[in-house]
């Protein structure tokens, strides 16, 4: 499923952009090569409701941390412990 808003599908700004977006002008003869980002990570997206959101930022705060932080730590602590449901 595709975002509604993919900033990809969009009208270049200006002629600097357009010329950018173009792969025909991309210099393809004189790629760099570049070393792996050490400990690469990556962004997830999780859908809860209001009222999960509530809960969830709640025992954020009475642990001290982020909602963000205690998520991650939550749910690397199940599959690190085998906590059960």
């Amino acid at each position: 499923m595709e975002p509604e808003n993919d900033d990809r599908l969009r009208e270049p700004l200006d002629d600097e952009e357009r010329e950018l977006m173009d792969p025909d002008t991309w210099d393809w003869d004189s790629l760099t090569e570049l070393p792996p980002v050490p400990n690469a990570g990556a962004v997830m997206a999780v859908h809860v409701t209001r009222e999960e959101v509530a809960h969830v930022s709640q025992a954020a705060r009475v642990a001290g941390q982020t909602t963000a932080g205690y998520i991650k730590q939550s749910a690397l602590m199940r599959v690190m412990y085998n906590v059960p449901n």
